[in-house]
């Protein structure tokens, strides 16, 4: 199966999933959504992935490593089972390739401009204001700048997490990126995003302002 052939069966994959969980927890609701157009539930649709992502960011959850621990428990139970696990080659390969900030991309963590403001609704002028004021970062890839989804979620306070971003000054978009995401030793093993989610304001600037003249 080539690259391309792969990425549709996922995009299937995951519409038909979606569209399976919709139908068992809300039927009416399904009905619902029916009635309006298709460009209304696509928006709609992509609205609620980017408010996930910007959860599953804020959590710090390991999706990568969570799928690869269900992949082990599918492998030893087919193992158990007699069956010999058929692997697609392509899938480990491309897996393999790509780079850990494309997979960020890929699964929404980062955002595309457009979609950002579509998602904030703001618009692309109060974006640059946002970016030059340092109350919002960008991270580059292939010179393409991309918008943390965090930002979207409201469970951290916008003007809390503008402040940190200032603090930590001029340091690099991915550097900031690493500094929100990564758990620290400083901060008892949490990372930034968390502590700010329970209102832990004054040691995340602290750490930031460390973070800054490193």
């Amino acid at each position: 199966m080539n690259d391309a052939a792969l990425e549709c069966a996922r995009v299937h994959h995951a519409l038909r999933s979606a569209v399976v969980a919709a139908f068992v927890v809300d039927p009416e609701g399904v009905s619902q959504l029916l009635e309006l157009t298709d460009e209304e539930v696509g928006r709609r649709l992509k609205e609620r992935l980017w408010e996930i992502a910007a959860v599953v960011t804020v959590f710090g959850i390991d999706l990568p490593a969570m799928r690869a621990e269900e992949e082990k428990l599918r492998k030893r139970v087919k193992s158990s089972s007699g069956h010999r696990p058929m692997g697609l080659k392509g899938a480990t390969k491309g897996a393999a390739a790509r780079s850990k900030r494309y997979q960020l991309l890929s699964e929404g963590a980062i955002l595309r401009e457009d979609d950002f403001i579509r998602a904030s609704r703001i618009t692309k002028k109060a974006l640059d204001k946002d970016v030059a004021s340092g109350r919002v970062f960008q991270v580059k890839l292939r010179s393409k700048p991309y918008y943390p989804a965090f930002f979207l979620s409201n469970m951290v306070d916008r003007k809390t997490l503008a402040s940190v971003v200032r603090r930590l000054r001029d340091t690099d978009g991915w550097s900031k990126w690493d500094f929100f995401t990564t758990p620290s030793e400083s901060l008892g093993g949490s990372t930034p995003l968390r502590l700010l989610r329970v209102n832990e304001v004054k040691s995340v600037l602290k750490a930031a302002e460390l973070f800054a003249k490193n």
